[in-house]
């Protein structure tokens, strides 16, 4: 900077900046500065790329090691954004890269070195290897924020700096086919020693199935290998227990089976296998074996009046479209049951409090174990009609002459419990097709 007033007003005092310039005669005017371009335009010094990557490359090593970082993270920061200012990101961004690069591949070979271990023993080995790279990369990105925010964002086919970590690392997976199979094949075992009863590290199973999925290895390989053993490891459970079990037993441990699956996307799995999963305990404990829970238990069941058990029959057998299969058995039990009752001629004189007795508990099952299904309402009532009429006349005859009795000795009863037995008389009367006959001998 120079003063006009020194070339063009002679005898001009200059003074500091910022105070006025006096002349001779006393008298104070303003001094007018002129800005001049420098003669010589700023220069880098040699080495300044070289020198600056060097110290940064330093840093990043450092934490890659775990070791103490010399050079504080804004001095890192302000270096790696003067790099960017001066037009190097394009470099320092694939400097970084490689860098990067070659310590992943040295933890991958690491771990190739401990593929000999048991399963549990190796995934901690991975677990920690995941740990420390997520733990390490957010502290790099930080020192390179300036390159990830500025040039890396304004590139649309650029990934991020935790990105391109993430793209290393599968790679690097990849060319090591047998530390990914043995990460496999150890999470496998350890789902599979769960399902067999045995405690495991969840947490451990978490952490891993969350590096899949960054990774994008969870649906692409993890997930169709744990679909595929878990219908094996449910085909051959159901077959053991089907024959082992009595059928009550075996849908309780049904429903657990689902439950348990649910636990495992809710706590380790990724949400996306919960359907598949569930599917597939459906498919090899419910829907192959319907017509034998059916056969095998059923009757039974209904005879015992299980109503809890039959409610759980009812919503198992919904999930896989058994209900069909279901309704048939309950309209063959009806039948059946109320037939023999009917033509059980040795004990006519109890036929209507049988058939009033088996009516309640039939009522009993749909609202409670069937849920009052409409479909399973009519099966009742078509069915139980066909029983009470399958011998001719003798119902007729009985309902009346119970109605009869029950009038005749009324005394003593109270009002309200005579009424309730008409009204189940009336009830049962209403499924007699022969109303003449008991016109007749009412």
């Amino acid at each position: 900077m120079s003063s006009q007033g020194n070339s063009n007003k002679p005898g001009m005092v200059i003074n500091a900046p910022g105070a006025r310039a006096t002349p001779r005669n006393g008298q104070s005017t303003t001094r007018k500065l002129i800005m001049k371009p420098l003669k010589l335009k700023p220069q880098l010094p040699a080495n300044f790329e070289a020198d600056t990557w060097a110290q940064i490359h330093t840093a990043v090593q450092a934490v890659q090691q775990k070791q103490p970082v010399a050079t504080s993270l804004e001095e890192l920061y302000r270096a790696v954004e003067d790099m960017c200012r001066h037009q190097m990101q394009d470099r320092l961004y694939k400097q970084l890269q490689a860098a990067c690069d070659a310590h992943i591949a040295q933890q991958l070979a690491a771990l190739q070195a401990h593929t000999q271990l048991a399963p549990a023993a190796f995934l901690e080995h991975v677990a920690g290897m995941w740990d420390d790279y997520c733990s390490q990369m957010l502290r790099i990105r930080s020192i390179f924020l300036y390159l990830d925010r500025t040039y890396v964002m304004s590139l649309p086919g650029l990934r991020s700096l935790f990105d391109t970590g993430l793209a290393s690392l599968r790679h690097h997976l990849t060319e090591h086919p047998k530390v990914e199979s043995h990460i496999m094949r150890g999470l496998l075992d350890l789902i599979d020693r769960e399902r067999q009863g045995e405690a495991v590290d969840r947490q451990l199973l978490a952490g891993l199935v969350r590096m899949l999925g960054d990774l994008g290895l969870y649906s692409s390989t993890f997930s169709p290998r744990l679909l595929q053993e878990t219908a094996a490891f449910y085909r051959d459970e159901g077959l053991r227990l089907m024959e082992a079990a009595d059928v009550a037993h075996y849908l309780a441990h049904c429903e657990s089976r689902l439950q348990q699956e649910q636990e495992r996307c809710l706590h380790y799995l990724e949400p996306s296998s919960r359907r598949p999963l569930l599917h597939a305990v459906e498919q090899q404990l419910l829907a192959a074996h319907t017509p034998q829970i059916l056969s095998k238990g059923f009757k039974m069941l209904m005879s015992a009046h299980r109503v809890q058990d039959l409610a759980r029959m009812y919503s198992l057998l919904s999930r896989v479209g058994g209900t069909d299969a279901l309704r048939d058995e309950w309209r063959q039990y009806i039948t059946t049951t109320g037939t023999a009752i009917v033509k059980d001629e040795a004990n006519d004189k109890e036929m209507v409090e049988r058939l009033l007795q088996l009516k309640a508990q039939l009522d009993g099952v749909l609202g409670a174990a069937f849920q009052g299904c409409a479909v399973f309402a009519d099966q009742l009532s078509s069915a139980f009609q066909a029983a009470v009429n399958s011998r001719s006349n003798k119902p007729a005859e009985l309902v009346a002459k119970f109605i009869d009795a029950k009038l005749r000795g009324s005394k003593g009863v109270g009002e309200l419990e005579l009424e309730g037995e008409l009204d189940k008389a009336l009830v049962l009367f209403g499924y007699i097709q022969g109303k003449d006959v008991f016109e007749a001998f009412y």
